[in-house]
């Protein structure tokens, strides 16, 4: 039995002399294991599409539990990631989020942010901490974690500095965090706890604005470089949160992009 799927090699492993075994990022079905074999020979048809980072088309047999590559066409390839450690290490990064989520049905949305974020990183379009950061947040409210970062929960407020609660997933003004922290303080409730990062109005639209716009113009926008620095740290801080740990891939990006 074959099927036919398009997808995003996130992860490869070579194996024997020439085989390779990769992981696919479909848009049919998801997160997909796959043998192709005789893939690393310079003679091989399937060398140039079973490579991280490339977009194919593949068709797959299945034998058991197992599925094998029986013919892999190239539609887009991001040869042009390794050109920078940085952009290598981000783009590794992107992977392991996607190979962690695991998920068993396909998503569409989350190819194409994956895709696109790739897309400006082999090209140089944005800054990687822009892609990052709205890679991040997408991907979060891709995935069911959306927040709510519109206006403060409790009085719809929409100007100023906001306090975004990492594990709630709202935002509040200056005026209602304190009240709030007033009574916390007051009432010392043990069990009460919050990961607050804080927003200025600009990180807060930036992050609204990666949210809701069209996947084609994600990185659209400009902010000042102190409000994409709260940007990016909230937009990690939530991705993380929501995920239940931090990546290796994301250490060594930090690592190499200082």
């Amino acid at each position: 039995m074959t099927t036919e799927v398009r997808g995003l090699i996130i992860r490869t492993v070579d194996i024997k002399e020439t085989d390779r075994l990769v992981t696919i990022f479909t848009e049919e079905q998801g997160v997909m294991t796959a043998l192709a074999r005789g893939a690393r020979s310079l003679k091989s048809r399937k060398l140039a599409a079973t490579v991280q980072f490339c977009y194919g088309r593949y068709v797959l047999y299945r034998q058991g539990d197992k599925h094998w590559i029986k013919e892999a066409e190239l539609i887009e390839n991001f040869f042009d990631i390794g050109k920078s450690i940085e952009g290598l290490a981000l783009a590794n990064y992107i992977a392991e989020v996607l190979s962690d989520v695991t998920i068993a049905e396909a998503d569409r949305d989350l190819l194409r942010l994956s895709l696109n974020s790739l897309y400006a990183i082999s090209k140089g379009l944005y800054s990687l901490e822009k892609i990052k950061a709205a890679f991040e947040i997408r991907a979060a409210s891709i995935l069911g974690f959306m927040p709510d970062v519109l206006s403060c929960h409790r009085c719809d407020e929409k100007s100023g500095d906001f306090f975004f609660d990492i594990m709630g997933g709202i935002i509040e003004c200056r005026a209602c965090h304190d009240k709030r922290e007033k009574g916390r303080i007051e009432h010392e409730d043990p069990h009460e706890t919050h990961i607050i990062c804080i927003l200025s109005e600009g990180a807060k639209i930036a992050l609204g604005y990666c949210i809701y716009s069209p996947l084609e113009r994600l990185f659209s926008f400009s902010i000042s470089d102190e409000d994409m620095r709260l940007f990016s740290r909230s937009a990690e801080e939530y991705l993380l949160n929501q995920l239940g740990h931090s990546f290796k891939s994301l250490k060594f990006y930090k690592g190499v992009i200082r």
